[in-house]
């Protein structure tokens, strides 16, 4: 599939502007990788790393364990347990994906200050059109409200678009919805006509610092996408980082 690259978070939003608002979701990894979710994925040898049943034990773990922490009779059935347990780190079916083109920039590049000097690699922003790819999988063009209907999986060939109640602080902050993935799916850029669905935008992580500083200096927060305590620790680093690497600028003009 075609790539734009792009090195500035202008170019970025000039691409933005120019494909169709159809594109409204889009996701930000900082690695080109299969578009797979977390319990799909592979290792080196192209093995799946987990079995349908170990699929089906982490979400049963999940209810087990997590009762002293979360209200669960705010759950309403299984399908809200796996948006539950996704945002919690525990592997699922769900591959996230978000309305916000900016946050899933901040996604790609949250790491760029970390990146060693020549890094050739890419992060790369996916973008979605949820009609087509809905229209493909279920002959329909509106979004699941998994908390509302059943999802019967071998009514289904390929993935689909789901939403979910915005039952935790992370989904509404990330203004987030999911891509379902069947035990049986494979890579969502490699469905049948994927480019009627998908487009695709590269940013050179030598030049993801840059981009993650401008996003700083418009008020992208970490604690904007991540609303916990944790986040307010980054963004005291990214604001060291973002300050140092202007002073390093100012002295490089001089």
């Amino acid at each position: 599939m075609e790539a734009k690259i792009v090195t500035t978070l202008e170019e970025y939003v000039r691409y933005v502007e120019r494909i169709s608002p159809q594109y409204s979701l889009s996701r930000g990894q900082e690695y080109e990788r299969e578009l797979l979710p977390s319990v799909l994925r592979k290792d080196t040898n192209g093995m799946r790393l987990f079995s349908k049943k170990k699929s089906k034990q982490f979400i049963d773990d999940f209810k087990i364990n997590s009762p002293m922490y979360i209200d669960n009779s705010i759950i309403r059935n299984e399908s809200e347990w796996i948006v539950y347990a996704q945002h919690f780190g525990v592997p699922t079916c769900l591959l996230d994906f978000s309305y916000s083109h900016l946050v899933s920039l901040m996604f790609a590049i949250e790491n760029a200050f970390s990146y060693d000097a020549g890094d050739a690699q890419n992060s790369v922003v996916w973008f979605l059109n949820p009609d087509e790819l809905n229209l493909l999988s279920l002959n329909r063009t509106d979004i699941i409200n998994i908390s509302e209907e059943r999802i019967i999986e071998n009514n289904f060939e390929y993935p689909f678009v789901v939403m979910a109640r915005k039952n935790n602080e992370r989904i509404a902050a990330q203004n987030g919805v999911f891509v379902y993935f069947l035990q049986d799916s494979d890579a969502l850029e490699k469905v049948p006509n994927a480019e009627r669905f998908l487009k695709k935008v590269l940013i050179p992580h030598d030049s993801a610092k840059n981009v993650l500083k401008t996003l700083y200096t418009m008020g992208m927060r970490f604690n904007d996408i991540y609303p916990e305590l944790s986040s307010i620790s980054k963004d005291i680093v990214l604001k060291n980082n973002v300050m140092e690497l202007y002073r390093m600028e100012e002295e490089d003009g001089e």
